[in-house]
């Protein structure tokens, strides 16, 4: 007797069930990659620099540059904000690109080494660099890449410097 109400509660629920839901469609957002490079002279706006060490070898502090340039077919106002660590004119740097325009603005971050080039201690640059994200029409732009630049002359002198970047999203 036992068996009868277990049969019937099974029959009463397996009504209930219906048809087995249908798979969820796939997001309709599809990311995109490209790979884009802009190039810039960027000109000093301002430094604070401080030489330490027995014979001034350490030099640490910070520059701002800008710039004009293209990039993804529409023209920025550029600002780099860079920390340095240099000794005997190599060491690391780190900082902050950002591109500004009508369409919207654009935030890169940067890190790298600095070493003695051609133009002296401290002149020729390389490193990576992240797009931390983006406004307007750039909201969802994201993106990793390479940061390269040349001093063109003494200390504080215009920057010439290249950024490649593999785009997600880029429009």
């Amino acid at each position: 007797m036992r068996i009868a109400p277990v049969v019937a509660a099974a029959a009463l629920l397996a009504g209930c069930a219906g048809a087995p839901a249908p798979p969820e469609a796939p997001s309709p957002t599809v990311s995109t990659k490209r790979t884009q490079e802009f190039v810039a002279t960027f000109e000093p706006d301002d430094r604070i620099q401080y030489q330490v060490g027995a014979d001034l070898e350490k030099t640490y502090g910070w520059l701002e540059y800008s710039a004009r340039t293209r990039f993804l077919d529409n023209g920025f106002d550029a600002q780099m904000l860079v920390a340095n660590d240099f000794v005997k004119g190599n060491g690391t740097f780190e900082g902050f690109v950002t591109l500004v325009s009508g369409k919207g603005d654009i935030g890169l971050r940067i890190t790298g080494v600095a070493s003695s080039g051609p133009q002296g201690p401290g002149s020729s640059f390389t490193g990576e660099t992240e797009v931390i994200g983006g406004t307007q029409a750039y909201a969802t732009l994201a993106g990793r890449g390479r940061f390269s630049g040349e001093r063109v002359g003494d200390v504080g002198t215009p920057i010439d410097v290249r950024v490649t970047l593999e785009l997600i999203n880029a429009r």
